[in-house]
C-alpha cells in the first residue's frame, strides 16, 4: 500500500512538470530602429499575431484626396491614416498628412510622379487625441489604431494595430501603399510588410516613411549591418543586394556615379549583415536617413512607381515650364528653344520624360563668363530623369543627351 501512494505521487508530480515539447520559444522578427541622427539599427522582438480585422469590422471614415490626379485604374494611390486624431483635429490630421506626402513628393524618383499620383486621406477617428507612452510610458489613449512608442521596450519605436490600419485604408478607392501618421510631436517610427508609421508633428519624421516605402513598394534591401555578423544565405532576392564580390548583379551600373555620392561599386556590407554581403555605394537612403537612393535604388521605386500608372502622357507634369522634342541615338539638344534663360538665385527643378528602351539624360549648364560649365546631372540607365540644383544668379540652359536610342522627350522645369 505504502508501495502504491509512492507511485502515485510520482506520477502526480511527473504531470505537474510540463514537458520540453509543450514548451516552444515564441517566434522573433527584426525591427528597425530610427535615430534623429539619421542612423538605423534593428532589435530582434516577438512576432505578434494580430486577429484579422476586414473594412467591414472597422468604423466607416471619410476620405478625401490631398491630391487626385485622375482614375485609380491608371495612377499611383497612395493612402494615409492617422491615429490619435479625435473627431476635432481632424483638420490636424490633414496639415500632418498634407506635410509628409510634400516630404515624400520632393524626394526622387517621387517627385517625377507626383503629377500622376493619388493621395487618399482617411479620416480616422480616435476616441482619444495622441498615442500611447507619450510622452512617458504608462501614460495610455484610446485610439482607433494602438498606436503607441515604447513598442517592445524600444523608445522610438511606433507601433500600431496592421491589421487595423490595413482595414481603414482599404476605404480608400485603391491602395498602393500606406503611411500612418500618429497625433505626436516625438520623433519616432516603424515598418511593416505593408505600411509604415510615422509621427505627424515631427518635422523629421518623414525620412523614415521615404526609407519604408523602398521596402514596401520597391522591395529593396536595407544597405546597413550589424558589426561582427556575417550573411551565409544564398544569392538574396532583393536588387540591391548580392553574395558577389563583383557587384556583377549590378554591371550596366558599375563605375557610374550615384545620387547619394561617389560611384557604383560592391561595398562589402548590407542586408544588415557587416561580411559576405555587399551594396552598390556608400551610404544610401536604404543605409542612412536623409540620403537619396543610390542608382540601383532610384530605377527599382522608379520602375515601381511607373508599373501603377498609364497615363497615355508625360510624367513630368507640375513644373512651372514644359518643352518639347526629340532626339536621333547619340544625338542632343538644348532647352529652352536651342537657347538660355536668366534665372536668379536659389532650387532650380528638372523632370525628363524619354521613350520607353532609350537612355536619355539630362545636364543643367550654367554660363562661367566664358563657356557653359556643367552644374548638375542627372543621368541614370533609364528614359528618364529628375535633376534638383540650388544656385546662383546667372544664364542657365538644359541639355538633353541620348547615351542611346532614339525618340520625342517632354523636359519639365522650374527656376527660382
Amino acid at each position: 500500500m505504502r508501495v502504491l501512494c509512492l507511485a502515485a505521487a510520482l506520477a502526480a508530480a511527473v504531470a505537474l512538470v510540463p514537458s520540453p515539447a509543450s514548451s516552444q520559444p515564441a517566434a522573433m522578427q527584426w525591427k528597425e530602429v530610427f535615430s534623429p541622427d539619421g542612423t538605423i539599427t534593428r532589435v530582434r522582438v516577438p512576432v505578434v499575431v494580430e486577429p484579422q480585422v476586414s473594412a467591414a469590422d472597422v468604423a466607416i471614415s471619410a476620405v478625401e484626396p490631398i491630391q487626385e490626379t485622375g482614375p485609380s485604374a491608371s495612377r499611383f494611390d497612395m493612402v494615409i491614416v492617422g491615429d490619435g486624431y479625435t473627431v476635432a483635429e481632424q483638420g490636424l490630421l490633414r496639415q500632418h498628412a498634407t506635410a509628409k506626402w510634400n516630404e515624400i513628393a520632393a524626394s526622387a524618383p517621387w517627385d517625377k510622379h507626383r503629377g500622376s499620383i493619388n493621395v487618399w486621406l482617411v479620416g480616422v477617428v480616435s476616441n482619444q487625441s495622441g498615442v500611447d507612452n507619450d510622452p512617458s510610458q504608462g501614460v495610455s489613449r484610446d485610439t482607433a489604431l494602438d498606436m503607441g512608442f515604447w513598442c517592445f521596450n524600444t523608445e522610438r519605436l511606433l507601433c500600431l494595430n496592421e491589421s487595423k490600419a490595413k482595414a481603414y485604408a482599404a476605404q480608400a478607392p485603391q491602395v498602393d501603399a500606406i503611411v500612418a501618421v500618429g497625433n505626436t510631436t516625438k520623433y519616432g517610427g516603424a515598418g511593416y510588410p505593408s505600411l509604415s508609421t510615422v509621427s505627424g508633428g515631427n518635422a523629421q519624421s518623414g525620412q523614415i516613411a521615404i526609407h519604408e516605402l523602398g521596402h514596401s513598394v520597391g522591395g529593396l534591401a536595407d544597405e546597413y549591418w550589424t558589426p561582427g555578423t556575417t550573411f551565409t544565405g544564398t544569392e538574396p532576392r532583393e536588387p540591391n543586394v548580392t553574395k558577389n564580390p563583383s557587384g556583377s548583379k549590378w554591371s550596366s551600373y558599375l563605375g557610374r556615379s550615384t545620387p547619394d555620392g561617389g560611384t557604383i561599386g560592391a561595398y562589402q556590407g548590407g542586408h544588415q549583415y557587416a561580411n559576405g554581403i555587399y551594396r552598390p555605394s556608400q551610404d544610401s537612403l536604404m543605409r542612412s536617413l536623409g540620403k537619396p537612393y543610390n542608382l540601383i535604388g532610384y530605377d527599382v521605386m522608379d520602375r515601381a512607381i511607373s508599373s501603377k500608372i498609364s497615363s497615355g502622357g508625360a510624367t513630368c507634369s507640375g513644373y512651372a515650364s514644359t518643352r518639347t522634342g526629340s532626339l536621333a541615338s547619340g544625338g542632343s539638344a538644348y532647352q529652352p528653344d536651342a537657347s538660355y534663360f536668366q534665372s536668379g538665385a536659389g532650387a532650380h527643378r528638372a523632370c525628363l520624360d524619354g521613350p520607353n528602351g532609350t537612355n536619355f539624360n539630362l545636364y543643367l549648364q550654367k554660363w562661367n563668363g566664358s563657356a557653359w560649365a556643367t552644374v548638375a546631372t542627372a543621368a541614370t540607365s533609364g528614359p528618364d530623369e529628375t535633376l534638383a540644383y540650388t544656385g546662383t544668379a546667372g544664364y542657365y540652359t538644359y541639355r538633353i543627351a541620348s547615351d542611346s536610342g532614339a525618340g520625342a522627350y517632354t523636359l519639365g522645369y522650374t527656376s527660382p
